[in-house]
């Protein structure tokens, strides 16, 4: 017999606002023959919401987001969008992954604009839709099979509910099949192991009951039901002390160092644990780096170097940027513009600057906790070429304010190769200091404890993190500055002649 083959996984990502044409629209794909996925439908209580997200987005052949104009307000569902950007990177050019589909009239996101949108509020909307589905499934070797007879229009689908006669129905269809499947296992049975074979042949003869089958209208909600529970109520230090495998660039199929489709050079930094924080009181540090503790993180990507004025140009010339709050540096009377420049970080760029560039890139701003991971590895170095001791910055590490390391501005983001960190990425210790995503709480790792699992920093605050120190002193002591496991907040407004960035993204 061939092998049936599986259905297309579409993940519908909505604004809580839309949920009900987005269960409309829902139930129409799934009369088509789409495993599509709709929180208000496939999560159970007690599951870890995000995670299962997270997981639905990575496992999808399609992401259809649909738009409205309470869609672009703030939310989960733009880190949805960010995920899913990130999957997209991983696939062939050309192929159709991201689908925006428009709930109503409204603007498309910037992230999404490279990819044609469909207006499902338009008639033939949805045709159109089902056409580019139907690419997608043949590009991937699953399919679309309709498992009943089609709904005239989203809203048919929706008010279309199965009832328990309808259940009571399909129940009594069944049956038969059963049955039969019994007899045959019986004289099976029989023939194989004798009359002694008799009491057990009866015991497995299942009572009739409905099994959902994939591609069915009784399909079950969530695949895998029976382990997801287990996995979500596994304490988090399990999770830490036993992860299933701790990726290495040797160990992994992932490549060490990857080139993306802007140009921008990536380290890997592999998944496992790291010591983030620390308890020593070097430098007069404020308290906010303490206590060290432990963290767990998934693999992921990070820029090599920090952004430089000419990929950020690149980002602003394609209409994804606005331009840096100044042309000049601190020595320098045309800087941003100037192609002597080209290859230095890019500087006077606010946080919501960086990470429109990061999105404009299919990639994202690193958390505080990737960005001291790839920084200071897993041995709790406090630099990125070593420790205390010998391992004090000295020329050719750092470009920092102190004594005859003091460059005065920025340097071109390639120099330094001897402060380079274990993961091989650049001026992770000064030239400029960087912004990563998390909001700043100078209490936030007294909160963690031991064993947390890819943090994500404080759910609010007014000021964002920024890492690496600079040139230029400020905060702390000029050695204190560029500490791997110092912490510094400011306002995501602000913008300075020692400020720049680097992105980041995560592994399939």
């Amino acid at each position: 017999m061939p092998e049936t083959k599986r259905p297309l996984k579409v993940f519908l990502c909505h604004a809580h606002a839309d949920r009900e044409p987005v269960r409309a629209l829902y139930k129409h794909l799934t009369s088509d023959g789409v495993d599509a996925w709709f929180d208000k439908e496939k999560l159970l209580p007690g599951q870890d919401w995000e995670l299962e997200i997270r997981k639905a987005v990575r496992e999808a052949d399609v992401v259809v987001v649909c738009l409205s104009r309470q869609f672009n307000q703030a939310g989960f569902r733009q880190k949805e969008v960010r995920l899913a950007l990130d999957t997209a990177m991983e696939k062939p050019e050309g192929e159709i992954f991201i689908i925006p589909a428009r709930l109503e009239e409204c603007d498309n996101l910037e992230s999404l604009r490279k990819w044609h949108e469909v207006n499902l509020f338009e008639e033939g909307g949805y045709e159109l839709l089902l056409r580019a589905l139907q690419a997608r499934a043949e590009k991937v070797g699953v399919t679309l099979q309709k498992i009943r007879n089609k709904p005239q229009s989203p809203r048919e689908q929706f008010a279309s509910k199965n009832t328990i006669s309808d259940f009571i129905s399909s129940l009594k269809n069944l049956i038969p099949l059963f049955r039969i499947a019994g007899i045959i296992a019986m004289i099976g049975m029989i023939i194989w192991g004798g009359s002694f074979a008799l009491p057990k042949i009866i015991s497995l003869i299942p009572t009739p009951r409905v099994i959902p089958t994939e591609g069915s209208s009784s399909q079950t909600v969530f695949p895998n039901q029976s382990v997801i529970p287990t996995q979500t109520n596994r304490p988090i230090s399990t999770q830490v002390k036993t992860p299933t495998k701790t990726l290495t660039p040797t160990q992994s199929s992932l490549l060490a160092q990857i080139t993306d489709a802007k140009g921008a050079q990536m380290v890997l930094v592999p998944a496992g644990k790291f010591i983030m924080g620390s308890d020593n009181d070097a430098y007069y540090l404020d308290v906010d780096q303490k206590p060290a503790h432990d963290v767990f993180l998934d693999s992921f990507y990070i820029d090599k170097y920090e952004v430089t004025n000419k990929l950020y140009a690149a980002c602003v010339d394609a209409g994804g940027c606005t331009k840096p709050n100044n042309r000049v540096s601190n020595t320098r009377s045309i800087y941003y513009g100037n192609s002597e420049f080209d290859s230095y970080p890019v500087i006077y760029v606010d946080w919501y600057q960086a990470r429109a560039y990061c999105e404009w890139r299919g990639a994202r701003l690193p958390t505080e906790a990737e960005w001291e991971k790839a920084a200071r590895g897993t041995d709790g170095r406090a630099y990125p070429w070593g420790d205390f001791g010998p391992g004090l910055p000295t020329s050719g590490k750092a470009n920092y304010s102190m004594g005859d390391y003091h460059d005065g501005d920025t340097t071109d983001v390639s120099s330094n190769p001897d402060g380079k960190s274990i993961y091989g990425a650049y001026n992770m210790a000064g030239n400029v200091w960087e912004w990563v995503n998390d909001w700043y709480k100078s209490d936030y790792y007294a909160t963690l404890g031991d064993n947390s699992v890819n943090p994500q920093g404080p759910s609010q605050g007014d000021s964002k993190v920024l890492r690496g120190g600079s040139f230029s002193p400020r905060g702390v002591t000029e050695a204190g500055n560029i500490l791997a496991y110092n912490r510094f907040g400011d306002y995501p407004s602000a913008f300075y002649q020692d400020t720049g960035f680097r992105c980041a993204r995560s592994t399939p």
